[in-house]
């Protein structure tokens, strides 16, 4: 426990189904944590939306609790970090126009698909160095100012999740490169909006509605006095511009050059990997300014990762298990044994479905749960293969593996033979927090830059190599794997 006079910062994460808030100390340790649960609303056609007052008053709430015991005295800087490509839409004082929209909302996905279907998708591309999907901040503040024009006269600003969070605490519109960029709106040659990918979508005057942007370093805001008495932060302290969560969990990672490649296994399977040469012609679901534009970080992703375990065990297997006791029992089938293959997709992307692949009378949960364990490695290395073409070099050095399966060594050891590279576990069980709390250290004057914070704040707790025979038996199962995956989604026709 650091000493009455230790500086603190405060990190907030504000994820699909909970805000995660805490407290770290310069040396990256989590002093305190506690979650806020917030209502994400489901509606069966597609649409994901959250309360933005709601989702402000819990989390409001938990700062208070964190900060009991006085404290709040020693709390320096905030950083906000929040999933990216959603919306929430406020007026000149702050409140929403409407419900936030959350990333995996459907209903701009029309919009995106006809641009593709007229053959305007790659001008776009080359505009604002994405490929497009429905989901993207761009297409969804131009889906509302074409279906709700009524609200969009009433709104100031559209911010992102833990931009609205930031306006919370300080009353100020700002964002950061990360989020403004990986949400398509910006042209990244010249880091700044592009009226011109607004405009080939028909709503340039949507330029006026964004924030303006500075670095994810920097102050961008400090704490109103209304917001000191809601939360107990002291007044006036600086709350960083931080980044969106995927370049957030990659510095947490300590990703600051192209020698590491994040894997953050969760409910998604999302990889990310710095880049320093310009992208052309084939563009990543993620291309964004990082570390305060210094570099580009690229990502690809899928709702299709560690979160197909937990569906398993509960629906599978009636909670009989705890996640530990499934990786023991996963464990003891060996890895030269026969056994199914999983396709990871219980949680999409539709039109994919997840699926066990060729049972038989062998298998058993050991080697089900094996399977589902691999199929997971599996996909992460297809997502990985994708980054390479990004990157000049094959594979880097190492992966920095966050995320649910990263506490299992067991799973750690099947992510390093099955990529063939050496896997280092991150010591931070909040690695996004971790990184909006490097951005926090920096603004407050703890650290002098991104890279510094992120070397003094961020550490490997577990180093994975991987094993030859290893390799070889899954490199196999992998081709195996893509070649029935490949086979079903021909099946299916999609």
């Amino acid at each position: 426990m650091p000493t009455p006079y230790t500086p603190l910062v405060l990190a907030i994460d504000a994820g699909g189904t909970a805000v995660k808030v805490a407290l770290f100390d310069a040396t990256g340790r989590i002093v305190r944590h506690r979650n806020a649960e917030v209502t994400t609303l489901h509606y069966p056609d597609g649409r994901v939306e959250r309360d933005g007052n709601a989702f402000w008053q819990a989390t409001r709430s938990t700062i208070r609790e964190i900060l009991q015991d006085d404290i709040a005295q020693r709390v320096v800087a905030v950083g906000c970090t929040g999933f990216g490509n959603g919306i929430f839409l406020v007026d000149e004082a702050g409140q929403p126009t409407r419900p936030g929209i959350v990333s995996v909302d459907h209903r701009a996905q029309p919009i995106a698909d006809q641009l593709i279907a007229q053959h305007q998708d790659q001008a776009l591309s080359d505009e604002n160095g994405h490929r497009p999907w429905g989901g993207q901040t761009l297409f969804q503040l131009v889906g509302l100012a074409q279906n709700e024009p009524e609200v969009m006269a009433k709104t100031r600003w559209g911010l992102a999740c833990k931009d609205f969070i930031r306006f919370c605490l300080t009353q100020e519109a700002v964002t950061d490169p990360s989020d403004a960029s990986g949400g398509g709106l910006m042209n990244l040659e010249r880091q700044d909006y592009s009226t011109e990918a607004l405009a080939m979508l028909g709503q340039p005057g949507l330029k006026d509605k964004l924030p303006p942007v500075v670095n994810s370093s920097s102050p961008a805001g400090r704490i109103s006095a209304r917001a000191a008495q809601e939360t107990g932060l002291p007044e006036g302290i600086p709350v960083a511009g931080s980044m969106m969560d995927v370049a957030a969990c990659a510095l947490g990672a300590g990703v600051v050059s192209d020698e590491h490649m994040v894997f953050i296994a969760g409910t998604w399977a999302i990889n990310a990997l710095e880049v320093t040469r310009p992208i052309q012609d084939r563009y990543p679901l993620l291309n964004m300014l990082y570390r305060d534009g210094a570099a580009r970080l690229v990502a690809e992703g899928s709702p299709s990762s560690a979160a197909n375990l937990g569906w398993y065990l509960k629906n599978a297997m009636g909670d009989h298990l705890s996640v530990e006791e499934a990786l023991t029992l996963a464990e003891s089938c060996a890895i030269d044994s026969q056994r199914c293959y999983f396709m990871p997709y219980i949680h999409g992307p539709k039109p994919n479905q997840g699926s066990f692949v060729r049972l038989s009378a062998s298998d058993n949960h050991a080697s089900m749960i094996r399977a589902i364990c691999e199929g997971v490695a599996f996909e992460h290395r297809r997502h990985a293969e994708t980054l390479m073409e990004y990157s000049e070099k094959r594979w880097p050095e190492t992966i920095r593996l966050t995320g649910g399966a990263a506490r299992s060594p067991f799973w750690a050891q099947i992510f390093a033979d099955a990529t063939n590279c050496p896997v280092e576990v991150v010591d931070a069980p909040e690695i996004g927090a971790l990184g909006a709390a490097i951005c926090a250290a920096v603004a407050g004057g703890l650290y002098s830059s991104l890279e510094e914070a992120a070397g003094a704040m961020s550490r490997v707790s577990r180093y994975h190599t991987p094993v030859a025979d290893n390799v070889a038996i899954l490199d196999e199962r992998y081709h195996e794997f893509v070649r029935l995956d490949q086979g079903i989604q021909a099946l299916l026709d999609v």
